[in-house]
């Protein structure tokens, strides 16, 4: 957890990067306390394997860019109206 000192600190940082605004006090004391409590969050963890019962598959593949559309859907809207 971040300390009051901590935040004041990053919150008059802020404030002096924004131009000295007046009025934004608040604003920026808590844009600095979420900036602190972000950078003590642990790491998410990234896994390497399926837990054990899962199986892991690939999407299937994406549709090329300049491919032609499927003609058929088309005709089959077409002739049902």
């Amino acid at each position: 957890m971040p300390t009051e000192q901590q935040i004041r600190e990053l919150a008059y940082a802020i404030w002096e990067q924004e131009g000295r605004p007046d009025g934004k006090d608040q604003e920026h004391y808590f844009r600095a306390k979420q900036i602190l409590d972000e950078k003590e969050k642990p790491p998410l963890v990234q896994l390497t394997t399926a837990p054990s019962g899962m199986r892991l598959t690939t999407p299937p593949p994406a549709r090329q860019l300049g491919s032609p559309p499927n003609k058929r859907g088309t005709a089959a809207r077409r002739k049902k109206s």
